[in-house]
């Protein structure tokens, strides 16, 4: 009942005795892709198809006979299919009591095909301002951070680990910088594109987690099979792993195993490059597919694995997440290999 709920949309406007529209809102507005001083002054059935309660108007007899009339289980037609739901015309009065027209609310779970790309539309633009903010902000902390980096190497230049700890972070940071200042103008899929190899970059990740898992007490276990190089964006790429890496060690917060994998794997007519990722955490109740939308939200998780998932979706990939309460998780990154790059 709560999911049907959270998928109810409320459609709304009111006409005066001739049905002409005074009134028209947002959700009417998306749908039909009309505003208010569009409408306004237009007969309702114009603009909308005409709402009958048998073989007339439902508004008319409304007007007519100064009562309400409700349509349950009602069938509207729409862009690309119908809304299906209850409808509710209402009489209006003016000062003196007369009825001088009619509001009419649709309370309906929407199935046409415009509808749900809209919505969807909606989510992918609230991530895109969220990113927009996060990109711009960012910037003045990475500046720090270099600064910060750069004088633990020269304090500190016969610690062979700290330098390779704080040369990766440096190049991560100019990396970031780049991918910041182009964020803006391009898309997930034009950016950079190069042929890489998964292992290589697999093992700057490792080395990037080894301190965030070694404070958590976590067992790690990396396995680098034989794999091909794919083409792809190398920075966002690594991005991708992080994010399903971070949920897998978030989900552990002291002790567990995260065991990690590399191999190639031909399936769908393809063959891929495979990133295997598996924790020993608590795990979620229901198993799942990562086709989730950007709107899901697992303890804050969903944002990430639905940018990973884009990441992968722009080179021809796929992620995919199984899971079962109590057994942990694991999470396989699909990236198609490119034997002829």
């Amino acid at each position: 009942m709560s999911s049907q709920n959270s998928n109810r949309v409320r459609f709304a406007f009111s006409v005066d005795k001739e049905l002409k529209i005074n009134s028209w809102n947002g959700e009417l507005e998306k749908i039909y892709g009309k505003s208010l001083n569009e409408v306004q002054g237009v007969p309702y059935y114009e603009v909308i198809p005409r709402i009958n309660k048998g073989n007339k108007d439902a508004v008319i007899q409304a007007l007519k006979h100064g009562k309400p009339v409700i349509l349950n289980k009602y069938h509207a037609a729409c862009l690309c299919g119908e809304v299906k739901g209850t409808i509710r015309v209402s009489p209006l009065k003016d000062t003196t009591g007369k009825i001088s027209g009619a509001n009419v609310v649709i309370s309906a779970y929407p199935s046409c095909i415009v509808w749900k790309r809209l919505k969807q539309s909606e989510r992918l633009l609230d991530i895109g301002k969220i990113a927009a903010t996060f990109a711009h902000g960012v910037r003045n902390p990475l500046n720090a951070i270099k600064g910060a980096v750069v004088y633990l190497r020269e304090k500190y230049a016969n610690e062979k680990k700290l330098i390779e700890f704080t040369k990766i972070i440096e190049e991560e940071i100019s990396r970031l910088d780049n991918f910041i200042a182009k964020f803006l103008s391009t898309s997930i899929s034009e950016k950079g594109l190069s042929e890489t190899d998964i292992n290589v970059l697999l093992k700057k990740v490792e080395v990037l987690t080894s301190l965030q898992t070694q404070s958590r007490k976590i067992e790690t276990i990396f396995e680098y099979g034989n794999t091909y190089p794919v083409t792809i964006n190398s920075l966002h790429l690594e991005h991708a792993i992080l994010n399903v890496l971070n949920n897998a060690i978030e989900a552990m917060p002291s002790g567990g195993r995260l065991m990690v994998k590399t191999q190639s794997e031909f399936r769908y007519g393809t063959e891929f490059a495979t990133v295997k990722v598996s924790d020993t955490g608590p795990g979620i109740a229901v198993n799942r597919r990562a086709d989730m939308s950007a709107s899901s939200k697992v303890k804050g998780k969903g944002l990430g694995l639905f940018i990973t998932r884009e990441i992968l979706r722009s080179c021809g990939g796929h992620l995919e997440i199984k899971s079962q309460r109590g057994l942990g998780t694991t999470a396989k990154l699909y990236v198609p290999i490119n034997k002829n790059g």
